[in-house]
């Protein structure tokens, strides 16, 4: 190999040039999402469920108005979020494929893996974007009942954002594997059952139930309990509407079991992609 070939690889193949080419796929991915109308559908009934709420408190006794939009607001948000995640995140990297884009892209000095990881990134970005828009359509109708956005509050929503992140990985992880419909079925799958992980452990506990009487269920739920993370990690709205305060070392422990299983599905997504005939 000439020095010239030496130099020309290296500039291809540093971490530096890396970050710019996933960067560069991250900022194409924030404005391509931006610009679909499936996210602005969803921001947009986002935004209408929001405004409901102050309707609807109004049916509440007066001291208990700011808690009615407190906890619709908390429950509103992270479902939007995570609609958002599945959709996007297993739309996206299909419609590269299905538009033929991807073959123009990848024989350029871009490996399948920074394409994948510029994709998960962009995402991420517009989901924070978008949770802070939610936040801030919810603000407003909160004060106008008497509420405030409190420190736990905070918190609480800034979980979601791990919560949006974990869910957005798992879609690109299914949505590198199989078509859009069923990536879909698996993610919503994953979601629900991690949302309910606690419940499936607390019945695996039980002295009696169908996850004790018949043994295929329970083998079937320790698997559940074992393979998908548990969501409920996150949802810690109805703690903080009873006075919990959703303390740091909680919060830190919470970001750093979301952020490892994100980054397990990850790295599966990126193995997938990287074995997947595209041809």
């Amino acid at each position: 190999m000439t020095a010239a070939t030496t130099t020309a690889v290296s500039r291809i193949t540093g971490i530096g040039p890396s970050l710019l080419r996933v960067t560069a796929v991250a900022a194409n991915t924030l404005r391509e999402a931006g610009r679909a109308r499936l996210f602005y559908g969803v921001l947009g009934a986002a935004v209408l469920l929001l405004a409901f709420s102050l309707v609807l408190s109004d049916l509440a006794l007066v001291d208990q108005k700011a808690r009615l939009v407190q906890s619709f607001g908390m429950a509103a948000i992270p479902l939007v979020g995570a609609v958002s995640a599945t959709l996007l995140g297993v739309v996206l990297l299909h419609k590269e494929i299905d538009k033929k884009t991807l073959y123009a892209i990848l024989p350029k000095p871009i490996r399948r893996s920074e394409f994948l990881i510029g994709k998960f990134a962009g995402l991420c970005a517009l989901l924070g974007l978008q949770l802070a828009a939610l936040v801030l359509c919810w603000w407003p109708v909160l004060a106008l009942r008497g509420g405030e956005l409190t420190p736990a509050l905070g918190r609480a929503i800034g979980l979601c954002l791990f919560e949006l992140w974990l869910v957005t990985a798992v879609a690109m992880f299914f949505s590198a594997l199989t078509r859009p419909v069923l990536s879909g079925v698996f993610t919503l799958g994953v979601l629900v059952v991690g949302r309910s992980n606690y419940v499936i452990a607390d019945l695996l506990g039980a002295n009696k139930g169908v996850f004790v009487e018949v043994p295929a269920m329970r083998a079937l739920g320790k698997v559940l309990v074992a393979v998908v993370p548990d969501l409920s990690t996150f949802a810690v709205a109805d703690p903080v509407l009873h006075g919990w305060a959703v303390p740091w070392d909680y919060f830190v422990a919470a970001a750093g079991y979301g952020l490892s299983w994100t980054a397990l599905f990850l790295v599966g997504a990126v193995v997938l992609f990287e074995r997947r005939d595209l041809t």
